[in-house]
């Protein structure tokens, strides 16, 4: 191999091992085969990780070149493979040099010195210097070095040559790449401006309006002339509608002519006299000025550019371009930055000295600085050699923010999710996000407001890392926020987008807290701030984790960060727990539908027919509590507070699939910090990093599993595996619809349950999925399948003739058209485990059922109703009650029977079949024929239960609940009397474990019943006994079993109740006098108001929380003594306890006032427990009086109640305490501000009460000047202005009772309930000595202009909340402040302000005119 095979092509420099060295400089072999030293290819790689072969590029001129680049992975360029050859032969060299030199140590100068052949010069040289040895040894040496030296010159000189090309060949490409960007944009440019120019044509359209109206007139004609030509072709098939028709006007219609001439036709050759032109002086003149090829100083290099070169631009080559569409050379900055011509950096390492050269080569690593720390698993950093490009970012950012166009003004809008510019430091401006916007007197968060409206805003520095708040006073304005905030313009935007974010997140790797429940520590996080502080570490990649990069940082005397940390305890390497020490909390096991019963599931996975997952869709809760995931895990804190750091194997966790939050088990863990989940709810399974899982909270263990593992019963792959068509097609069948489920087998819980799937069609039984992929050749039927069917059916039949079902998989088709239909309902000999129906349930002693083995003849009624009726038209028969009728509801033709009719048309109808009326109108009913009257309906009565709190009738409470949970549900039934009427029945429902229980039994351990305990009667014993009988015994048996002797019943003993005494709540702590913001929970019906503080709706939330934990069940119910009872506990509607105080006992029912609201019900006594809860807490509502009113007739109507509840109940209110009671019980004398208005106004305004006469009077409500709080003292007033006449009110208008006609002129209409009048009776009107009022508005108005404008305007503050330290008040102008304002005509008149219509950009009032009546905004100058 020659002396060149052992040195680099490019620098010249020799191949070293890394033992001679401290990386070595090895031989890396490119896709192209071509062979460089690992310093060339460093300087190479280009920031895409890809390096371009040198020798291709010069080859590509010529020919085409298929390997030119070559791209590299993670490890860099170190990754590259080596060639073995020239590290054997180094290898070699070096060991014979070793060899040479213990074994000729003398002669190691002539092992060394380079053997050529011997010329016939040397030789006649040397035999002539033989007597001169110096001169020789001279000669030669330097002979030598001047052969190296020129070695040396040849490869520069072609390096420098290839060098030169290769540079000069990306430069033109950069810049013809730049010149297509500025085309481009140019190119946008005139599109706008073509937008608009289009957008200026609809001149053009108003141009034709008339040709239009010609084209409409047309139209109308012919439609006129289609309407008679219909009209007589009718009349001339069938002469007898000439009666009906005006048959002259329709022969005048057909006869008039068209004339063409009356048309106007002169809009097809009207022109708009609009043109477009093109300025080419101007375009070329503004070409030359906006494009334009200039140097680093902004020298133009070319002026004159006209429109011909761009169209000769040639896009040659393959570059690489980074994110904004710059061009970036191999050693370019990641921020792109304009280019200048020079060498590229391997070259000046070339022109060293080739002995130091060697020394100062080093492995490439990252050095960065850490600018934001949050935790070891959170933190931002920037790479030091960005550093450069940092500060042309500043420079660039600063230069734009010192200039006037990147203030803010009054139309500039913030958006969230836009860039701005913050001032962080003196003339320092960073580059930010928006990531929350606040607007003035907003409590929420909003996406965009005005600049002139921001209050305050959170940024994200996206250089830094961090994240900063910002408040802007409200009386700055745009200067304050044009002190700190900037905005760019189009063009600065564009162009600073183009630097990628400079802070990068990281993550060291493969660590966790040291404590996984607090997770990370203040001590963690200030360790590695200490030890990293502001100085340059090293950095070294080892992946990405979503948006964070994996590394590990070293300093230099420090071995890692992350093992320093795993030493000072505060964290630890990361290793899944696959054998917890304790039992993981699981989720419960899915529900299993019954056997051989049809419930509606969806299909939510399939991986084959024989392993999928399903979801039953009649159980809502899963609704509700996915909906809670959502709510709970997508606040913004829920990521740090919910994290999981380390899981461990089956343990439940929470984790994303589709953007929502679902419930998952950690099932493997398959390397690195991935793991494998199943997503319990759909099926699924994902693998996922551990920062993409959650920590579950317990309420999300209520319900079990919704995916039910199943395989398709009795069917089976003709294959050894599931074909891939066979999976597709059973996928498209079932996969997010809704189908059947009937389960056939009982298996364990470690294999799928085998269902049979039924399509859902518009009849009553819909497809097998298992037939339907047997009949396309995807499956066939299992042996088990093949044999049962040649088996004989067996001949004992359980169930009704009209419920016989084979032992095949399909449903049972429908009942033949010649089977005799059965209009009505006949009970089955068997009455035990009836499959029915619920369809209404009015309360557990009214229950409509219907027998599922009806559905056929009730389907064949329908189809038969539809038949007769659907193309029917209304008679006219007078339909009365108690009649017989085909009804169409919504569009389905049903048996009913009318109930009643009302004039207007509407009847109220009872369906037959369902028990539910409704009503409609006459048109939709039809008389029935008589022998399609009857019903398939049971009416039921539950029985073993009675009504509880000693009652004969059933609460409302157990009626809603019992419909809640019955209505449309599947049960099975026993009837135990069927001569009864209702029926008297016991029904079993499926619970969610799939286990069928008593609904009597249900209702007791609810409380809403009590067990009946009556013996049973001789006809339920006979009917219980005679479902089993009914084979065996004859009918002469069946009578005897009948007169059997009943057992006597056990006397029934009622124990005497128990005698229980309790306290009362302790009173409420009242607050102090003076103003307070209350919430209003509720109102008496004597008018007291039942107000809690801020303090007090906290309190109550814990204090229900406090109550769930003293009662967690209902305790059993006694015989209770009410009248030493007090206090008490309550449970409300909502199934919540509350603390209560028993006010009235009335038979089964207990009048209780809830003492923390201040509601009063009438609640069952089996809801009311006599116990005093939670003593430490006071009543937490205050009741309250309204002060300085008297109620008519000394007590509050019933009316003025509800108008109270309507203003108040529910509303945060301004309370004003006047005066606590001496009793701690008593009401507390209030008054209540309601927008501004006082409640007792209110009161007396509707004539609800009067003011009070010894505490109030009408004067109280002027506005008076403040009493000076200043002693008597002789103080001299002279020189001082007067002080400002205090406004009054005006008075109103009083005319007389006995005046109950008087003539008036209406002056303005608002509603019709509230019109304006002015009395035109001046006798009415008692006016004062002096001028009167019209000479008074005469004389103002001559001299207007010598009035002063109103400027002080009297306000009235209060306090609306307290949020973040923030106290809001909400400021509104006083009522009926008096004043003159400009009317309509330009006169003066009097008003009185209600308040403030505009405060931007100028300040608008909103007066009434008090002679007239009506209302107008004008500005303060009016």
């Amino acid at each position: 191999m020659s002396e060149t095979a052992v040195a680099c092509n490019i620098c010249g420099s020799s191949y070293t091992l890394p033992e001679d060295e401290a990386g070595g400089n090895l031989p890396h072999v490119l896709l192209c085969s071509h062979i460089f030293c690992s310093t060339c290819l460093r300087a190479l790689e280009s920031p895409q990780n890809v390096i371009t072969c040198p020798e291709c590029q010069r080859s590509a001129i010529l020919e085409s070149i298929r390997w030119m680049d070559t791209g590299i992975g993670m490890e860099g360029v170190d990754g590259l493979e080596v060639d073995s050859r020239i590290i054997g032969l180094i290898y070699t060299a070096r060991m014979n040099t070793k060899k040479g030199v213990s074994r000729h140590s003398g002669d190691r100068w002539k092992s060394q010195r380079p053997k050529s052949p011997p010329s016939s010069a040397a030789v006649h040289t040397q035999e002539n210097a033989e007597g001169r040895p110096d001169v020789v040894k001279v000669l030669d040496e330097a002979l030598g070095k001047a052969t190296e030296n020129l070695n040396r010159l040849d490869k520069i000189h072609k390096t420098l040559s290839n060098g030169i090309h290769a540079q000069l060949r990306k430069e033109r490409t950069r810049i013809i790449r730049e010149i297509d960007e500025a085309v481009d944009k140019a190119k946008s440019a005139l599109l706008k401006r073509r937008s608009m120019l289009v957008s200026k044509l609809s001149d053009v359209d108003h141009l034709f309006s008339d040709g239009r109206k010609e084209c409409k007139k047309i139209e109308e004609r012919i439609k006129e002339l289609q309407t008679a030509i219909q009209k007589a072709r009718h009349v001339r098939q069938v002469p007898s509608l000439e009666t009906y028709c005006n048959l002259d006007e329709i022969l005048k219609t057909l006869h008039i002519p068209v004339d063409v001439q009356s048309y106007d036709m002169s809009s097809m050759s009207l022109r708009s006299g609009l043109s477009c032109s093109l300025q080419m002086d101007s375009l070329v003149d503004s070409l030359r000025n906006c494009l334009k090829i200039t140097n680093d100083d902004d020298d133009c290099i070319l002026e004159e550019v006209t429109v011909e070169p761009f169209q000769h631009v040639v896009k040659s080559g393959v570059e690489v371009w980074d994110s904004t569409g710059q061009a970036v050379s191999a050693n370019a900055d990641p921020i792109p930055k304009k280019k200048s011509a020079c060498r590229p950096s391997f070259i000046e390492e070339i022109m060293e000295d080739p002995d130091t050269s060697s020394e100062i080569v080093e492995i490439v690593v990252h050095y960065v600085m850490a600018t934001h720390i949050v935790s070891p698993g959170h933190f931002y950093v920037r790479y030091m050699m960005e550093q450069r490009s940092g500060q042309k970012l500043n420079k660039k950012v600063n230069e734009f923010c010192s200039g006037d166009s990147s203030l803010f003004t009054f139309s500039d809008e913030i958006k969230t999710g836009s860039m701005l510019f913050f001032c962080w430091k003196e003339d320092m401006w960073c580059r930010v996000t928006v990531t929350e916007l606040f607007q003035r007197e907003c409590f929420q968060s909003v996406t965009k407001c005005l600049a002139s409206e921001v209050s305050r805003l959170s940024i994200y520095f996206q250089d830094y890392g961090f994240a900063k708040g910002i408040s802007i006073p409200s009386d700055g304005g745009l200067s304050m926020l044009n002190e700190c905030l900037r905005r760019p313009d189009a063009v600065t935007l564009a162009e600073i987008n183009g630097w990628a974010p400079l802070a990068i997140r990281c993550s060291l790797k493969d660590i966790i807290p040291a404590d996984l429940l607090r997770g990370w520590s203040l001590e963690a996080t200030d360790e590695m701030r200490s030890l990293l502080g502001s100085e340059a570490v090293e950095m070294q990649v080892f992946g990405e984790d979503g948006d964070a990069l994996l590394v590990d940082l070293k300093k230099t005397p420090m071995v890692s960060l992350r093992e320093h940390l795993v030493f000072m305890e505060l964290a630890r390497f990361y290793s899944p727990i696959v054998a917890p020490g304790s039992a993981p909390l699981l989720f419960y096991s899915s529900v299993r539908p019954a056997l051989n019963v049809e419930v509606n599931a969806m299909v939510s996975h399939v991986n084959t027919p024989s392993d999928f997952y399903i979801q039953l869709v009649e159980n809502m809760e899963y609704l509700l509590l996915h909906s809670k995931l959502q709510d709970c895990y997508s606040r913004p804190n829920a990521n740090s507070e919910f994290q999981i750091y380390c899981p461990s194997l089956s343990q439940a966790c929470i984790a994303r699939y589709d953007q929502e939050w679902c419930r998952v088990q950690v099932i493997g863990f398959p390397g690195g910090r991935m793991v494998e989940v199943r997503y319990v709810d759909f099926g699924y399974r994902k693998t996922i990093s551990v920062n993409d899982l959650r920590q579950i909270k317990d309420e999300f263990f209520a319900l079990p599993e919704m995916a039910l593992w199943c395989s398709l019963n009795d069917v089976v792959s003709p294959q050894e595996t599931w074909s891939d068509e066979a999976c597709t097609a059973f996928k498209e069948l079932v996969e997010r619809k809704l189908i059947t489920v009937v389960a056939k087998k009982l298996v364990p819980g470690t294999r799928p349950v085998p269902v049979c799937l039924y399509e859902i069609g518009d009849d009553y039984t819909g497809a097998s999925i298992g037939e339907i992929l047997v009949r396309n050749g995807l499956a066939v039927f299992s042996k088990q399948t093949q044999i049962k069917d040649t088996q004989p059916m067996e001949t004992t039949v359980w169930d009704p003739p009209f419920e016989e079902e084979t032992l095949s998989v399909a449903l049972p088709p429908p009942p033949p058209a010649s089977e005799e239909l059965q209009p009505s309902l006949i009970l089955p000999t068997c009455l035990k485990d009836i499959k029915v129906r619920v369809t209404h349930v009015t309360s557990p002693g009214n229950i409509c059922v219907q027998l599922l083995q009806f559905d056929s003849q009730l389907k064949r009624i329908h189809d038969m109703l539809k038949s007769l009726f659907s193309k029917s038209e209304p008679q006219e028969i007078l339909w009365e009650a108690e009649m017989f009728c085909a009804a169409n509801n919504t569009g389905v033709w049903e048996r009913g029977q009318v109930c009643s009719v009302s004039t207007n048309g509407v009847a109220e109808v009872l369906r037959c079949d369902f028990g539910t009326k409704v009503n409609l109108h006459v048109n939709n009913l039809r008389p029935l024929s008589p022998d399609l009257i009857g019903s398939f309906l049971l009416e039921c009565n539950l029985s073993g239960v009675r009504p509880a709190g000693g009652r004969s009738t059933w609460t409302a409470t157990a009626c809603d609940f019992i419909s809640h949970y019955l209505t449309g549900a599947m049960a099975i039934m026993t009837i135990k009397d069927p001569s009864a009427s209702p029926v008297l029945v016991s029904l079993f429902c499926s619970n969610r474990a799939g286990q069928n229980v008593s609904f009597a039994d249900f209702l007791i351990s609810e409380g809403l019943a009590l067990k009946e305990r009556k013996a049973a009667s001789v006809s339920e014993t006979v009917f219980s006994e005679e479902c089993v009988l009914s084979e065996k015994i004859s009918e002469p048996q069946r009578l005897m079993s009948a007169s059997q002797t009943p057992p006597t019943p056990t006397p029934r003993i009622n124990p005497p109740p128990e005698r229980v005494q309790t306290h009362s709540y302790p009173p409420p702590e009242l607050p102090l006098c003076g103003h307070t913001l209350m919430s209003i929970s509720a109102i008496s019906e004597q008018g007291v108001i039942y107000a809690m503080t801020h303090q007090a709706v906290c309190e109550f939330d814990r204090l229900r929380e406090r109550l769930q934990q003293h009662i967690k069940t209902l305790p059993r119910q006694k015989n209770y003594n009410w009248k030493g009872v007090l206090g008490c506990a309550v449970m409300g509607t909502d199934m919540f306890w509350y603390r209560g105080q028993v006010q009235e006992v009335i038979g089964g029912h207990v009048k209780v006032q809830y003492v923390d609201q201040g509601l009063v019900e009438s609640i069952p006594v089996c809801h009311v427990y006599p116990m005093v809860l939670c003593e430490d807490v006071p009543q937490l509502c205050v009741p309250c009086q309204i002060n300085g009113v008297i109620p008519i007739g000394n007590g509050w109507q019933w009316d003025a109640v509800v108008l109270m509840k309507e203003l108040l109940l529910g509303r945060s209110v301004d309370v004003h305490i006047i005066e606590h009671p001496e009793d701690p019980c008593g009401c507390v004398k209030v008054e209540i501000t309601v927008d501004g208005m006082a409640l007792s106004r209110i009161m007396v305004h509707h004539q609800y009460a009067t003011f009070d006469p010894a505490i109030s009077s009408q004067e109280d409500y002027v506005v008076k000047p403040p009493v000076p709080d200043l002693d008597d003292w002789d103080l001299n007033t002279e020189g001082l202005e007067e002080p400002q006449p205090v406004l009054g009110v005006y008075k109103e208008l009083q005319i007389s009772k006995a005046r109950k006609h008087f003539p008036a002129k209406v002056k303005h209409i608002r509603t019709p309930n509230e019109v304006f009048l002015c009395v035109l009776d001046k006798t009415l009107c008692k006016q004062e000595q002096g001028e009167s009022l019209e000479e008074a508005l005469k004389r103002v108005n001559e001299n207007v202009e010598n009035l002063s404008l109103l400027t002080d305007f009297p306000i009235e503050a209060t306090v609306k909340g307290l949020e973040n330290g923030w106290m809001f008040f909400i400021v509104r102008l006083c009522a009926e402040c008096p004043c003159l304002a400009e009317y309509s005509d330009g006169k003066y008149y009097r008003a009185k302000l209600l308040g403030f219509s505009e405060l931007t950009p100028s300040v608008k009032l909103l007066v009434r005119h008090v002679d007239f009546g009506s209302d107008d905004i004008i500005p303060t100058h009016k």
